[in-house]
């Protein structure tokens, strides 16, 4: 019993090295609303207005976004993977190259947005909102304009 405590408390640990958020990058991103190339893993980011943020290039994988305002971020190039982005606004965000495989996006408001080339390969996109949204082979999606 020991052992198996010992070992999965090892096992955290090392997940945490591998795929934690970095606390400076945090206190950054926080305090300045932008932290590009940043490793942002797993932050609980919910229900924050984070409006035009700029995180180019920034691991998010695993965050927890839901409810947060993220309208006319700059989101290039970010890994979002597995990421919570329920009932996020991302209205004109742009997410150009991003990689949102198997995020949750329920409810998501896309308006706007730019996902040129995003990954979104078993990402759930049930009642996200789309008017304007450049989708990522090119094709502009409208259906609630």
């Amino acid at each position: 019993m020991k052992k198996r405590i010992l070992l999965t408390v090892l096992l955290m640990a090392f997940a945490t090295l591998i795929f934690g958020l970095e606390e400076e990058d945090l206190e950054k991103f926080l305090a300045t609303n932008q932290c590009v190339n940043c490793d942002l893993a797993l932050a609980d980011l919910a229900g924050r207005n984070l409006s035009k943020a700029r995180l180019r290039g920034t691991d998010l994988f695993g965050v927890k976004l839901k409810k947060a305002d993220l309208s006319e971020a700059e989101l290039v190039g970010v890994n979002l993977i597995e990421a919570d982005l329920s009932q996020t606004n991302l209205r004109n965000a742009d997410l150009s190259g991003a990689d949102l495989w198997g995020a949750i996006l329920i409810g998501v408001d896309l308006r706007g947005a730019k996902l040129n080339g995003v990954v979104l390969d078993f990402a759930d996109l049930e009642q996200a909102k789309f008017c304007n949204t450049t989708m990522s082979d090119g094709s502009i999606r409208n259906d609630d304009c």
